[in-house]
C-alpha cells in the first residue's frame, strides 16, 4: 500500500512540473516577448592591437658545469665555481632576490660499452638585471668567475599590464568600428554586446646579442658582451559578438 501512495505521489508531481513547464497559452492580439532567443541576429568579429615598448629588464640564465671522477668532487668544483659566480653577480650591485636558481642536476657520463667514466654536476641561475644595460656586464662577470654556460637572455617591460590592458581596450573599439562598418553595408545596425572573448595575450620581443662588440681593441680581455633589447610588441586579440539590429525608423 505504501509503494501505491509514493508512486501517486511522484506521478503528481510530475504532472504539475509538465504543466508548470508549459508554455503559457495566448489569445489573438496578444504578443509574446522572449528576454533572449536563440535565432536572435548577431555579428561576430575580431579585433586586433598591439603597444609598442622598450624593455626596460632582462633576465639573464647562467650556470656552471662540473665533471669529476666522483660525485663529490663535482660538487665541490661546481660549488666552488658556483660561488665565486654569485659573488661577481652581487658585486655588480645586483640583489640577492634577484638571483634565482633555476636548475641543479648531476648526472653520469659514461663511455665505451656503457661503462661510467664519471659525473657531471650542473646549476643554473636566473638574474633579473633591473638597470637593462648590465645585462651583458652579468655575463661577462659571470664567466669571467667560473660559469661556462649561458641559457639565454630575456625582456621584460615593468609596466607590462598597463600597456595590454590599453592595447585590450584598443582592440575592443577596433571590434566594434569593424562590426558597424559591415553592419552599415547590410543596413542593418550594432546592438548591445553580447559576449567578448579574449582570445590571445602575446608578447613579441626583437633582440640582438653582440659578443665581441669591443671590435676595435686589440685585447681579448676588454671585449664585452654587448646586449641589445631592442623593441616589444604587446598584443591583444578578442572576439566580439554583437547583437545585429534593424535600422531605426527614420
Amino acid at each position: 500500500m505504501m509503494k501505491k501512495l509514493i508512486v501517486a505521489a511522484t506521478l503528481s508531481a510530475l504532472a504539475l512540473s509538465l504543466v508548470a513547464c508549459a508554455p503559457a497559452a495566448t489569445t489573438p492580439g496578444t504578443t509574446t516577448v522572449a528576454l533572449q532567443r536563440e535565432n536572435d541576429d548577431t555579428i561576430t568579429v575580431t579585433g586586433k592591437a598591439g603597444m609598442e615598448a622598450t624593455p626596460d629588464i632582462a633576465q639573464v640564465t647562467i650556470g656552471v658545469s662540473s665533471r669529476a671522477n666522483t660525485p663529490q668532487a663535482a660538487r665541490q668544483d661546481n660549488a666552488q665555481a658556483m660561488n665565486a659566480t654569485l659573488d661577481a653577480i652581487l658585486a655588480l650591485g645586483i640583489e640577492e632576490k634577484d638571483i634565482q636558481t633555476s636548475n641543479m642536476n648531476m648526472y653520469n657520463t659514461y663511455g665505451d660499452y656503457g661503462t661510467v667514466t664519471g659525473y657531471r654536476m650542473s646549476t643554473d641561475l636566473t638574474i633579473t638585471v633591473r638597470d637593462i644595460t648590465k645585462a651583458g656586464e652579468v655575463v661577462d662577470a659571470a664567466i669571467a668567475a667560473g660559469s661556462n654556460e649561458l641559457g639565454g637572455v630575456k625582456y621584460l617591460v615593468s609596466n607590462r599590464d598597463e600597456l595590454y590592458h590599453q592595447a585590450l581596450s584598443d582592440a575592443v573599439e577596433l571590434a566594434r568600428q569593424k562590426a558597424e562598418d559591415l553592419a552599415a553595408a547590410a543596413g542593418k545596425q550594432v546592438g548591445m554586446v553580447k559576449q567578448i572573448t579574449e582570445t590571445s595575450d602575446a608578447v613579441t620581443t626583437r633582440r640582438t646579442y653582440d659578443m665581441n662588440a669591443d671590435t676595435g681593441s686589440a685585447s681579448a680581455e676588454r671585449l664585452k658582451t654587448v646586449i641589445q633589447p631592442g623593441s616589444t610588441n604587446i598584443d591583444a586579440e578578442v572576439q566580439v559578438i554583437f547583437a545585429l539590429l534593424e535600422p531605426a525608423a527614420a
